[in-house]
């Protein structure tokens, strides 16, 4: 699949001043810039490797420097980024180690959430989980590399939140902003395509009330994307296919 266009960023819409002439929050300004990377990274919007361009992301998203610094610090320390020797920000290229650390994790807690969220399904969440996984098939119909992107990472935080467990989803949240660039990397491999089978058996099971059998799903599904990057990694981590990843747009 080969992405189109380029990441589109809206800007910050601005709160009716008042009297005095005041500019919005500057809280508020720091949540927008922290929500749009943090669904940058968790959607696979932004590529290993990938150096964040502070005046880029500031004149995109209609702020100053500082808010972007503040957030890009923050999201080295969570280990979203890293800093380079030159003080400059990038996207971390996962070494094969660290990718299986992280996938390991993925299926144990994942998997908990998935089978929590199964043993009190109802059928408005069957239903919005099928909706969505419409949505991801229309995308690989149509080799839409943003959508599908989109599409898997809401079709799985839908179903994790519906565990409704507040220890878990900051936890499985915290996996996806490590792994999420990984994620069009898994778009690239001929050995792994896109077919959302596994979304299929999930539905399937949660509409049979068969907790073990949806949390087995998800575990096949984690495993099986785990695999094919692993299959292309080297030794030095994941790396594109091309020299400049494409910038995607994404809704935030």
């Amino acid at each position: 699949m080969e992405a189109q266009g380029r990441m589109r960023v809206d800007k910050i819409e601005s709160k009716p001043a008042g009297k005095d002439g005041s500019k919005p929050a500057r809280g508020h300004v720091h949540e927008h810039v922290l929500h749009y990377m943090r669904r940058g990274l968790m959607v696979g919007a932004f590529l290993p490797g990938q150096v964040m361009s502070l005046r880029k992301l500031a004149a995109g998203l209609g702020t100053s420097p500082m808010p972007v610094r503040e957030v890009l610090s923050r999201l080295v320390a969570a280990n979203a980024l890293e800093e380079t020797k030159g003080g400059s920000v990038r996207v971390p290229r996962l070494s094969p180690e660290k990718l299986r650390d992280l996938f390991s994790v993925r299926e144990v807690l994942e998997g908990m959430a998935t089978e929590l969220a199964a043993r009190k399904v109802r059928p408005e969440l069957i239903e919005e989980l099928g909706a969505i996984n419409k949505e991801l098939l229309t995308a690989i119909e149509k080799r839409d590399i943003l959508n599908c992107l989109s599409s898997n990472q809401k079709f799985h935080f839908t179903l994790y939140e519906a565990a409704g467990s507040a220890v878990l989803m900051p936890l499985i949240e915290s996996l996806w902003l490590q792994f999420g660039p990984t994620m069009y990397m898994s778009l690239l491999i001929p050995s792994m395509p896109w077919n959302a089978s596994d979304h299929e058996h999930i539905l399937a099971a949660l509409g049979a009330n068969n907790p073990a059998a949806a949390r087995k799903g998800i575990v096949h599904d984690i495993r099986t994307t785990g695999k094919a990057l692993l299959s292309v990694a080297g030794p030095n981590g994941l790396e594109l296919p091309f020299a400049n990843g494409p910038e995607l747009q994404f809704d935030y």
